[in-house]
C-alpha cells in the first residue's frame, strides 16, 4: 500500500531547500557544481509543484467553493498563481545553462522562493476560510 505525499508540505521543503543553497552562495572555485545543484533543486520545486496543483484540481478546490462560494475569486488566484511559478521554474530550468550564474541568476530563485512561500500561504488560508481549520502552515 502506497502512502500518499502530502505536496504542500513537500513545496514547503523544496522551496526551503533551494533558499538553503541559494544562502550558502554560489563558490568561486565550482559555480558549474552549483549551478549543477540548482537545477536539482528547481527540479525538486517543479515536482512538488506539480503534484501540489493536482491535489489541488482533485477536488480541494472545488470542496472550497462549494463550502463556501465566496471563495471563487481566492480559488482564481490561486489557481492562476500556480500556473504562473510552474511557468517561472521551467523557463528557469532551460535557461539556467545558457545564462552566467550572478546576481541576477540569484535574484531569479530568490523571487521563486519567495512565490512558493506566497503560494503555500494562500492555499492553506483558502482551506483554513473555506473549512474553518487551521492546517498548520510553514513556519
Amino acid at each position: 500500500m502506497r502512502e500518499s505525499t502530502d505536496w504542500r508540505v513537500e513545496l514547503n521543503r523544496a522551496g526551503a531547500s533551494l533558499q538553503e543553497l541559494l544562502s550558502e552562495g554560489m563558490p568561486a572555485d565550482n559555480p558549474e557544481r552549483w549551478v549543477q545543484r540548482l537545477e536539482d533543486k528547481l527540479g525538486a520545486v517543479s515536482r512538488a509543484l506539480t503534484g501540489f496543483c493536482s491535489d489541488c484540481d482533485l477536488g480541494l478546490y472545488d470542496d472550497c467553493i462549494e463550502l463556501a462560494p465566496r471563495l471563487v475569486p481566492q480559488v482564481n488566484k490561486i489557481r492562476s498563481e500556480q500556473v504562473q511559478l510552474q511557468a517561472s521554474v521551467q523557463e528557469q530550468i532551460k535557461l539556467l545553462h545558457t545564462q552566467q550564474p550572478g546576481p541576477g541568476l540569484q535574484r531569479s530563485m530568490r523571487a521563486i522562493v519567495f512565490k512558493v512561500d506566497q503560494l503555500n500561504h494562500h492555499a492553506v488560508d483558502l482551506v483554513y476560510s473555506a473549512y474553518d481549520t487551521d492546517l498548520g502552515g510553514p513556519g
